[in-house]
């Protein structure tokens, strides 16, 4: 208590509801010294302080006291019929409580635990699972003893259980003959094997499940065909088969037979060479724990060298071949792109290259005449305008970019073997439909078909905003236009692939158009240059002649 003293608030105290019982409360009893100034805990008879280190323990008090009524804390329930009253301690009552209506008992009545009698039948082993309660003395002369002699027990039957299993595989692994084996994970393909000798198939997953690194325990064990296996016996015996099968196929390729003793020798060979084999070479009467009954030169030829398998955690079998198809198939469509790639780098390069000879000639265009009386003369030419051989260009820059993009989109679709299966087997599910996005080729208001991009989008305003950021607008785009000016105003209007129409804000505007805006502007700047201000300043006025009177009608 000094301790834990606190000199603001003094000393800690624990409040405990009073347990009016004479064993079962040793907790409760105090002792003051008044020489020492100081309380002595428990205070209180041997036996009690044995009921109340039992109580809390979780320990049947039968077990501590032998045959003799105490006032103690408990529980009691009445039977069926409502004759015979069953009193229950503590850590008895606590067990049965779900099972049974207990009822807490009134101090002042001693009792027994009926868990502990030896004249009727328990209703249950009180707080222990396999142990009797009324063979089991836990007093304090002997409870070491009682402790030590169940301790030796159980060590004897783990002893026991131990030589039985030992025992088992011995027997096992004295007719069983070590395979050598290389073990692949399931979906590696013919990458990373771990070579592996194994006796017992137990033993092979164990290896398996530490040398592949597997996040669980091995369980599935397959061959190259895909053949489950279940045994070290069935292993081998399928190597046989393979072996046996692949020599008769190379005999049959180097003998010369006429065609229709060919045709008859590959019939019978497809109708089911492996029971062919199977009940040429192994005997039925063979168990699968061992390879007696097996030609021993022919198990010593064919386990020579190491048998491929692939193992697993319970996942389906993935075949080698299949994925090794798989991986030529990707590696050739990297190199496709790889080629695209350096194609469109060297068309933009030339590109590049045709623009600034054409910028740095600095060709004046050429006035051609118009019998337009809006506007008579026309520009045409000169060092703004592209030419065929970079029209041509752009086209084949366009193309070459839509073919590079589909390219893309097929390796990224590409699923592995698995999740394929996996998501045809769900179906048309929900979780499992692709999104409604469409792609379109787009342009500036005033530009180039030729030179726009690719914009993607599910809705108009997504598709707005992501052709703000692909054409890099100043601000952002308002309005969606076909080539001929007709305004796109629902997202069904739209088709993929289609080639549209950005602006900014102002109405659908051709290119020539534009150009023409362009040297008004231009007109009007170089005038008020030359001419000063006073040249533009034009005010249009009515004549007098012109003026008519206006009649108010009332």
């Amino acid at each position: 208590m000094t301790k834990t003293r606190n000199e603001v608030c003094g000393y800690p105290v624990v409040v405990q509801k009073y347990k009016p019982y004479n064993n079962g409360r040793a907790n409760q009893k105090w002792n003051f010294v008044e020489n020492i100034k100081a309380f002595m805990a428990f205070y209180s008879t041997a036996l009690d302080k044995e009921i109340t280190a039992a109580n809390y323990a979780g320990i049947c008090t039968s077990s501590v006291i032998k045959g003799e009524n105490i006032d103690q804390p408990g529980y009691y329930y009445v039977s069926l019929t409502g004759k015979d009253k069953t009193t229950l301690c503590l850590a008895c009552g606590r067990s049965l409580r779900a099972e049974k209506g207990l009822k807490p008992l009134l101090p002042g009545l001693p009792f027994f635990c009926a868990s502990g009698s030896k004249t009727r039948k328990p209703s249950s082993r009180g707080p222990f699972k396999v142990i009797s309660v009324a063979k089991a003395d836990l007093s304090s002369y002997e409870a070491e003893k009682t402790l030590s002699y169940y301790e030796e027990r159980l060590l004897s039957l783990r002893m026991k259980t131990c030589t039985q299993v030992v025992s088992r595989s011995g027997t096992a692994a004295m007719h069983q003959q070590a395979v050598k084996i290389i073990a692949y994970k399931n979906g590696d393909g013919y990458r990373n094997g771990k070579l592996i000798v194994a006796g017992t198939f137990p033993t092979l997953l164990t290896e398996c499940t530490e040398q592949l690194g597997l996040p669980r325990a091995a369980s599935k064990v397959y061959v190259e065909d895909g053949t489950t296996i279940l045994s070290l016996r069935d292993l081998v015996l399928w190597a046989l088969e393979e072996s046996f099968i692949q020599r008769n196929t190379e005999k049959q390729k180097k003998e010369a037979v006429p065609v229709r003793t060919k045709e008859t020798t590959i019939k019978s060979m497809k109708e089911n060479p492996r029971m062919k084999v199977n009940t040429k070479l192994f005997p039925k009467s063979v168990t699968s724990d061992s390879l007696d009954g097996i030609d021993k030169s022919l198990l010593t030829l064919v386990l020579r060298n190491p048998i491929a398998i692939w193992v697993s955690c319970g996942e389906a079998f993935l075949s080698p071949k299949a994925l090794q198809k798989a991986e030529k198939l990707e590696k050739r469509n990297w190199l496709k792109k790889d080629k695209i790639l350096a194609d469109l780098d060297t068309m933009k390069h030339k590109m590049r290259q045709l623009k600034g000879r054409r910028v740095a000639a600095c060709q004046p265009a050429s006035m051609v005449p118009n019998k337009s009386p809006v506007q008579p003369v026309v520009v045409e030419g000169g060092w703004t305008e592209q030419t065929q051989e970079e029209i041509k260009l752009m086209e084949l820059i366009r193309h070459t970019e839509a073919h590079l993009l589909t390219v893309q989109e097929l390796q990224a679709e590409r699923n592995p073997p698995v999740e394929t299966k996996r998501i045809a087997a769900v179906g048309q599910s929900s979780l499992y439909k692709q999104p409604d996005a469409k792609r379109v080729w787009i342009y500036l208001n005033g530009g180039r078909p030729e030179e726009g991009t690719y914009a993607w989008g599910k809705t108009i305003s997504e598709l707005l905003d992501d052709c703000s950021s692909r054409l890099k607008l100043a601000r952002p785009a308002r309005a969606l236009y076909t080539p001929d000016g007709e305004p796109i105003l629902s997202w069904d209007g739209i088709e993929r692939d289609m080639v549209i129409c950005v602006s900014t804000g102002p109405g659908f505007i051709t290119q020539r158009e534009l150009k023409q805006l362009m040297e008004v502007r231009a007109n009007y700047a170089r005038i008020r240059r030359q001419q000063g201000p006073e040249a533009t300043n034009i005010v249009v006025s009515q004549p007098d002649k012109l003026q008519f009177p206006v009649h108010l009608h009332g």
